[in-house]
């Protein structure tokens, strides 16, 4: 390979790695802030410690291990150990990737090389350490000293003698590490008899010269690592570093110097940074974990910091988009329910105990949640004047300048959860409660609502079109508030019995609404488009709509995710999928520190300050920064890794199946080192009808193959990437066997054809005798046999349905649910347990007799049959209780199932049998299955019984009111042997149970 080729290579790869959007380790970012992914053995890391890295051209992490070499694509490691590659692997310190594809690696048997998956070991003198040359081949510092490789061979580097330890490039200059010294050799020396000039440290009473095992620059210094310190060259002295004490007197286990000159230095106790002018920042024991001995720092192309250590496996560190703000830096309540920004700049959260002022890097104290007419800050708001209103889940206060001016007449608020504050002009609020609509106009105070539903007063979000326009955001669906009157618009019936969340502009003309459990809605010119979890949104869920940089930002359930908003579907656009970037919220499972997001919380849920948007979490407040986000990325390239057949593995190249079983597996890849989940998709050709869609799968299985020529096709894409990137394919063929050639075929279907005429003709003649006395017997016994089936179907069908089947309700009764119970304990999913009892039943009986009481009950059999979905079981559970099983469910689809359900019994007329009508209403108690790490028989009764205390509570609570009982953290086998009811106040208390009401 010529000079000037891998001049070429190198400019591109450097053009490359310059083409970043910001800096993966920020050197503003505190360590405690950065996220933080680990692997070990239980993610297929070979063995646990790490002793070095390269990454290749192709985009792999390489990683040394004490056993074997491991190659990373991001998500997966294919280890090559002496049993796959032939030569030995284990032990290998030093790594190298060149140019051209190769990785070098070097070790105490000398220097191995790999180039697409082979591996050859060249041997010589053990490696310490390699770089590059300066042509793209590797440079060795070896026991014997300087080496490199020439027409395939290691040859000693002329001009430095004795051990080599570490080696550094360094402009003209190239530093070696050696025995108690420092070399320095001009670079374009290296291949002729350098002039070599060396630095010896100070020998110390009583003490050995040390070797120097890494060497790093940075912009104000030289510094090297010992197994007795940290060194610094001054002039022409090494002396001790001077940045700590500790430091200076420890094993240096790694340095590095990463893009933005920040020294990182690896011990056995801790993890240090050092950027010049600021303190030394060491990383705490519950950032990575105590004494991680660090033995190998990398720092790949795209900035991510990788960490090898000894006992703790690989550790990548990256700056991220994401910055928390919690009880770490200050906020003494981490569940933050509102954001907003003060006149003066100032970040301002309402937390559940207080309102706290962050600077941009503590919070501080602002108005303790004594001062508050409830402690809980859940609505913030700065009016025109610069006053701070307060909601909270109880009344509303008003500060200006942290003095308290609440008006004594908001005072009547103080019933009511405020959950949006709006200013439309002077003195002239809107004030959104869980108590209806109110308007503060001039010192009065007026509810603008009076008489509507319970759900629809359940005001979540105003968005004031004009003084007196308004759309409002209801827990049941969108209402408009127009000159003094309250309607429905005809746009918003399909969101009707839906829990909108927020109401936002997303620009001209576009209104955008966020459900808690339909999706995303977009109104247009007249008509709403909704778009869901179904069309490829990572969920139903939407507390927050921000429209920032032409992209739409949304807090969820799930966590935060952006799309383009020229991407969400609109109202008369074709049916299309859409792919959202997750960004927070991942739950990544190598991740140290899960992105929790985000909260209902009231209008005040989210803020748009400059580039970064903040989110009200459980664990304090989230900042998004949308700057260091960048554009939508790019798709990955994807890459065929091997193809397995009978047992044996082969090369990604050409392949062609004679003999065998015609089963193949392929196993492909791309690999990404930066954050996020690459999905796949592939197709053989020839086979395949079309693209097949793998998910996060990274091997396609075909069985039975038929003969013929194939091209396997497979390409990836990332979440927010639009489209897939560059496919990379393999041709496969698949001979046929001698007997399936096209002679030997047609020669086989002539002779089967004259044998089977010759059958034919023979049987025929049989079948014709045989046939004339089997005719008269079947026509006779036919007929017979047909009356007695359908007799015995009609029979069965009866008995089937009625020991199924309650007579009154024609509903199913509990034999019916003892024979399903099987089926429904057998899956996955949670299921809602739920029991329904008619309040003051007896009442109906004794005052309309018995024959009204039963036309109550089939008639709210009826109404329970409408309501349930095909995947729920409805039983008369015994006299005028039902019991309800839902699939799929959480505890807070339960609740609103329960109360509509509670709703609708409560709205519905009754025949009275006098010719009038008759209402009733219903207590509810509901639980969750399953409530422990099994489920049987056992754990089902034990939510049912859970379901029964809950009803009896809400007997209790005045009934007509739904209350559940959910177990938080699953129950032993020792608890559910005993009834729940005499352990139900010690459950309480340990928090293992808690009880579920409608609250908000």
């Amino acid at each position: 390979m010529t000079r000037g080729l891998y001049t070429i290579l190198l400019a591109i790869a450097v053009c490359m790695s310059g083409m970043r959007t910001a800096a993966a380790m920020d050197p503003h970012t505190p360590f405690h802030a950065f996220v933080l992914d680990q692997w070990s053995v239980e993610q297929g890391l070979p063995q646990i410690t790490v002793l070095g890295m390269a990454e290749d051209r192709a985009g792999f992490l390489w990683v040394n291990t004490l056993s074997s070499v491991a190659r990373f694509d991001g998500v997966r490691f294919v280890a090559f150990d002496r049993a796959s590659t032939g030569v030995d692997t284990s032990l290998l310190t030093a790594a190298w990737a060149d140019p051209f594809g190769r990785v070098w690696f070097g070790g105490k048997h000398g220097l191995l090389r790999e180039r697409n998956g082979h591996f050859t070991a060249l041997g010589g003198n053990a490696v310490n350490a390699i770089i590059d040359a300066g042509d793209g081949t590797p440079l060795l510092a070896t026991s014997k000293g300087l080496a490199r490789l020439r027409n395939g061979r290691i040859v000693p580097v002329d001009g430095y003698v004795g051990q080599a330890f570490s080696l550094l490039r360094d402009g003209k200059k190239l530093w070696v590490g050696g025995l108690g010294r420092v070399c320095r050799i001009p670079t374009a020396a290296v291949a002729d008899p350098p002039t070599v000039t060396c630095i010896r440290q100070e020998p110390v009473a009583g003490h050995q010269p040390v070797p120097i095992t890494h060497i790093a620059r940075t912009g104000d210094g030289l510094w090297l690592g010992t197994g007795a310190g940290l060194l610094r060259l001054d002039g022409n002295r090494l002396v001790p570093s001077g940045v700590s004490p500790d430091i200076d007197a420890t094993s240096i286990e790694s340095l590095l110097t990463d893009r933005d000159g920040a020294l990182w230095i690896g011990t056995v106790q801790a993890l240090y940074r050092r950027l010049p002018g600021m303190p030394l920042e060491r990383a705490g024991d519950d950032d990575i974990a105590r004494h991680p001995w660090v033995q190998a720092l990398f720092e790949d192309r795209a900035g991510n910091l990788w960490m090898g250590t000894h006992i703790e496996g690989l550790y990548r560190v990256w700056n991220g988009w994401t910055r928390r703000v919690s009880t770490g830096d200050g906020v003494a309540d981490g569940l933050v329910w509102s954001i907003v920004r003060a006149p003066n700049g100032e970040i301002v959260f309402g937390t559940n105990s207080d309102v706290e002022t962050f600077d941009g890097q503590r919070a501080h104290p602002r108005i303790p949640g004594s001062a508050l007419p409830n402690p809980s800050a859940y609505e913030l708001y700065y009016d025109h004047r610069g006053r701070l209103w307060i909601g909270t889940r109880a009344g509303i206060a008003v500060y200006e300048h942290d003095r308290n001016v609440t008006p004594a007449a908001l005072s009547a608020l103080e019933r009511w959860q405020i959950n949006d504050i709006r200013e439309v002009a002077d003195d002239d609020f809107w004030i959104g409660t869980s108590g209806g609509l109110y308007r503060w106009h001039k010192g009065h105070l007026d509810r603008a609502d009076p008489g509507g539903s319970a759900a629809a007063s359940f005001i979540r979000s105003i968005l004031p079109l004009a003084r007196d326009h308004l759309y409002l955001g209801t827990e049941d669906g969108v209402r408009e508030w127009r000159d003094g009157k309250l309607t429905q618009p005809a746009w918003a019936e399909p969101l009707r019995s839906h829990f909108v969340t927020q109401l936002a502009m997303l620009r001209p003309g576009m209104l955008g609404i966020g459900t808690m459990d339909d999706g995303i809605g977009v109104l247009q010119g007249g008509r709403l488009r909704m778009t869901g979890q179904k069309e490829g949104l990572p969920s139903d869920n939407a507390w927050t709509l921000d429209v920032h940089g032409g992209e739409l930002y949304v807090g969820s359930m799930v966590g935060v995710w952006r799309l383009p908003l020229a991407q969400l579907p609109v109202p008369g656009s074709p049916a299309r999928q859409v792919v959202p970037q997750l960004l927070a919220g991942q739950e990544r499972a190598t991740s140290l520190r899960n992105t929790h997001c985000c909260n209902g919380g009231a209008g005040a849920r989210s803020l748009i300050n400059g580039d970064i948007i903040w989110y009200s979490t459980t664990d304090g407040a989230l900042g998004v920064n949308t700057a260091a986000l960048g554009m939508q990325p790019g798709p990955a390239k994807a890459m065929v890794e091997s193809i397995e057949h009978d047992g044996h593995q082969f090369p990604a190249k050409t392949f062609e199946l004679r003999r065998g079983a015609r089963d193949l597996a392929i196993t492909y890849t791309a690999p990404y080192l930066r954050i996020g989940a690459l999905r796949f998709r592939y197709q053989l050709e020839g086979y395949d009808t079309g693209w097949q869609d793998a998910g996060v799968r990274r091997t396609a299985f075909y069985t039975h193959l038929p003969p013929g020529e194939y091209r396997f096709r497979v390409a990836a894409t990332l979440s927010g990437a639009q489209g897939f990137g560059p496919e990379a394919d393999l041709a496969i063929q698949v001979r046929p066997h001698w007997y399936e050639r096209v002679l030997v075929r047609g020669a086989a279907i002539l002779l089967l054809c004259l044998a089977i005429i010759l059958l034919v003709r023979w049987r025929m003649g049989v079948h014709r005798r045989r046939n004339a006395w089997l005719e008269a017997q079947v026509a006779g016994r036919t007929d017979q046999l047909a009356r007695a089936l359908e007799r015995l179907r009609m029979s069965n069908l009866a008995l089937a349905q009625e020991s199924h089947t309650d007579t009154l309700t024609a509903l199913h009764n509990r034999r019916y649910l003892l024979a399903r119970l099987p089926e429904v304990l057998s899956g996955e999913k949670c299921i809602g347990v739920l029991q329904i009892d008619i309040d003051y039943f007896k009442q109906v009986n004794d005052r309309y007799g018995h024959a009204v009481g039963d036309a109550v009950l089939r008639e709210l059999g009826l109404l329970l049959t409408a309501a349930r979905r095909d995947s729920d079981i409805t039983v008369r559970w015994g006299g005028e209780e039902f019991l309800l099983l839902l699939q799929d469910v959480d505890a807070a689809g339960v609740m609103n199932i329960a109360e509509r359900l509670r709703h609708d019994i409560g709205a519905q007329d009754f025949t009275d049998g006098r010719g009038g009508k008759l209402r009733v209403t219903c207590s509810i108690g509901f639980s969750m299955h399953p409530v422990s790490t099994y489920a049987d028989n056992t754990t089902f009764h034990a939510a049912v019984e859970l379901a029964d205390l809950a009803l009896y509570r809400a007997k209790q609570d005045g009934r007509n009111t739904s209350v559940g009982l959910i177990v938080t953290t699953l129950l032993s086998a020792e608890v559910l042997r005993a009834p729940l009811a005499p352990q139900l106040d010690t459950l309480l208390a340990s928090n293992r149970l808690r009880w579920a009401r409608r609250t908000s």
